[in-house]
């Protein structure tokens, strides 16, 4: 199996030797309490490269994590799907072949289909804010809640999806640009591209690089800055990129088994929690600058000329989309069982304008064009 290790692995090895000659628990069922001899030894499947910037997240948790509980604790990461597939893992947490995955509601919207307003865009334009606004459900909406709860998982953080670029090989400085484009997008993007007149394609992100290249497509939609330049060199394809301010598509939650969660004493589960807070808690601080200014000097590598569409092209695609795709989130979600949609709604744009207004964020091309 190709098990992709980060430059933690000679530690890992040693604090693993002396793991092995005590309790391991991967994936078993526990009470919490202070059993400090007990070692636990897990694993955590990403679909990310070891390159993205989930993955820098992920890595930074696991070094806290580990560095925090002495050796208690150790966690071997997967990239690229090396344990379990994008779309699986969900399932591979469930059924204890990875004790934490990487997945996000968009990926499961039957099992999930009130946590899956974060993929109407044109509602939330700070992923931050919007982040904060899921954890803050999954403590305070005892429906959101549930829906994690019936799937036997656990959320340690959301993180954002930056706001949604447009990557094209000419300039697209125009809601009219769209206009047979033959556009990569996700989710409900593919509708809102649709709705503008592009021609929609659904192909996954690791594609879109081959497929511009060979003509297949003229444009990408529906990734960040971030992820398209430092893990998937899109700006090598598309030199031109442009904030549409259509806001965040889709978010990614690192989801723990639940009865794993539960078998770790509770110091533990309280150093995951703090790690969480320090990586993902603020993010308008040094930890995303970092990664903001790792992406802006790439972007200058690769020759990618950034731009935001002007308030007035923005307002022109979020009026032709209207409420077509909040009623569209609705619809699903009733048809998935879940009660009060509306109720629901009004509570997440509350908790959403609240987060809002005290986030800092500066979405990362307008970053880039300040520097």
């Amino acid at each position: 199996m190709n098990t992709a290790r980060t430059r933690r692995a000679s530690r890992l090895a040693t604090v693993g030797a002396v793991a092995a000659a005590a309790m391991v628990i991967t994936g078993c069922s526990g009470s919490g309490g202070n059993a400090d001899g007990e070692t636990f030894d897990l694993t955590w499947t990403s679909y990310t490269t070891p390159e993205g910037y989930y993955s820098m997240a992920m890595d930074r948790w696991i070094e806290i994590v580990e560095e925090e509980t002495d050796g208690r604790v150790t966690i071997e990461p997967f990239y690229s799907g090396s344990l379990c597939a994008t779309m699986d893992g969900l399932a591979c947490t469930k059924d204890g072949r990875a004790d934490i995955a990487y997945t996000s509601p968009a990926f499961h919207p039957a099992e999930f289909p009130l946590a899956n307003v974060v993929t109407v865009p044109f509602v939330a334009k700070d992923p931050v804010a919007q982040t904060k606004t899921a954890m803050s459900l999954f403590e305070n909406n005892e429906a959101y809640a549930s829906e994690f709860e019936a799937e036997g998982v656990r959320p340690l953080y959301f993180a954002p999806v930056t706001t949604s670029i447009l990557g094209t090989t000419s300039e697209a400085d125009s809601y009219e640009d769209l206009d047979g484009l033959s556009v990569r997008g996700t989710a409900r993007m593919l509708k809102a591209l649709e709705i503008a007149g592009a021609n929609p394609s659904a192909i996954a992100v690791s594609e879109i690089y081959e497929s511009i290249e060979n003509g297949v497509i003229d444009a990408w939609s529906s990734t960040g800055l971030e992820s398209a330049i430092t893990e998937w060199n899109l700006g090598e394809v598309t030199p031109y990129m442009t904030d549409t301010q259509s806001g965040s598509f889709i978010n990614v939650v690192a989801i723990m088994n639940d009865e794993v969660w539960q078998s770790l004493p509770s110091d533990i589960q309280d150093i995951m929690t703090e790690a969480s807070q320090e990586v993902w808690g603020g993010l308008e601080g040094e930890y995303l600058e970092e990664i903001f200014d790792t992406t802006c000097d790439k972007a200058a590598e690769q020759g990618v000329e950034l731009s935001t569409w002007s308030d007035a092209e923005a307002e022109k695609w979020a009026d032709a989309v209207g409420d077509t795709l909040v009623n569209d989130w609705k619809s699903e979600a009733e048809a998935a069982g879940a009660e009060d949609v509306d109720a629901f709604y009004e509570d997440y744009l509350a908790e959403l304008e609240t987060a809002t207004a005290e986030s800092d964020y500066v979405a990362p091309v307008e970053y880039c064009l300040s520097r």
